[in-house]
């Protein structure tokens, strides 16, 4: 199966304008749909990770109404342990005019070695925030191990099953996107129309961006008006703050509280009615510290940072 290219420019269509249910800063949830890896069947590598073509970074794109600050990048990869001199990145890219990764805005590397490939949810912090609106790429990078010594460790990005992306979500071109190695050429395509010329999967790449939401800030989930605004206040004292929520249907919301090592140390569950409501979160056995929180409603997700003194 060789890979083809193609060029051409569409129009970026918006998450928040469409019909279905979607988490709009975690695009499906790995504890409900569990992520994988696929490899090619003539032992040439992952899909997504370590193969003989040498593909290098990996992208998802997302959206958000009005603006806000990335401060880190949450990931769950596959492969094979070993030992490796390289290190990866973790970046955040603006969108380009034709709906792929432009101008990186933030990166950070780690050594291979430290990358889990057990399926663990990886917390990667940007030393300073990232400010994004509208819509923007969080990305995994592997760096050139064609030209480099990349070791016996072999490091794959997972991803939702093939079919879990709706499709009415492939409007959206670049949704997730693929780097190729082109010797000192940028080249990215989009991963389900310009990976292969005869495969086009439909998933969405476990890369999940942990997103401190500015004071008028939301995340919308529907036209209907399902969204997650700003925690307030934050810093919260003595582990009590507010999380503005808004869901059409109403039904089940989960609060969950993790440290900055994925672990998980507080959750609230609440029956909420449709309509809009200023849930109050409250644990008073939470020490001080930074925590991501996780807001888990039945039109979408949203994970936030909380600090607590």
């Amino acid at each position: 199966m060789e890979k083809r290219i193609f060029t051409f420019l569409i129009l970026i269509s918006i998450v928040s304008t469409m019909a279905f249910a979607q988490d709009t800063l975690r695009h499906f949830n790995p504890s409900s749909i569990t992520p994988v890896v696929e490899t090619y069947s003539a032992n040439q590598g992952y899909f997504t990770g370590h193969n003989d073509y040498a593909d290098e970074e990996f992208a998802e794109k997302y959206e958000i109404t009005g603006s806000g600050d990335v401060i880190g990048i949450i990931a769950i990869h596959g492969g094979e342990e070993g030992t490796s001199s390289m290190n990866t990145s973790y970046r955040i890219y603006n969108v380009a005019s034709n709906g792929l990764p432009g101008t990186a805005l933030a990166s950070t590397s780690v050594p291979n070695n430290e990358v889990p490939v057990d399926g663990t949810p990886y917390v990667v912090m940007f030393s300073e925030v990232v400010p994004v609106a509208d819509a923007f790429f969080v990305s995994f990078d592997l760096g050139d191990y064609a030209h480099n010594n990349p070791g016996t460790k072999k490091i794959a990005l997972t991803h939702s099953p093939d079919g879990t992306r709706p499709s009415s979500d492939f409007d959206v071109f670049g949704r997730n996107a693929i780097r190729w190695h082109a010797h000192g050429d940028v080249v990215w395509k989009d991963y389900r129309t310009e990976n292969f010329e005869s495969y086009q999967p439909a998933v969405h790449f476990s890369l999940f961006p942990v997103v401190e939401l500015l004071t008028t800030s939301t995340v919308q989930f529907d036209d209907e008006g399902s969204s997650i605004g700003s925690v307030f206040p934050n810093p919260a004292a003595g582990g009590s703050f507010t999380i503005p929520v808004s869901t059409t249907s109403g039904g089940q919301a989960v609060f969950q509280l993790f440290d900055l090592a994925g672990k998980l140390v507080s959750e609230n569950r609440a029956a909420l009615s449709a309509g809009k409501t200023d849930y109050r979160y409250s644990d008073n056995a939470l020490v001080a510290g930074t925590y991501l929180l996780l807001v888990q409603l039945p039109e979408g997700s949203v994970a936030q940072k909380v600090v607590v003194h």
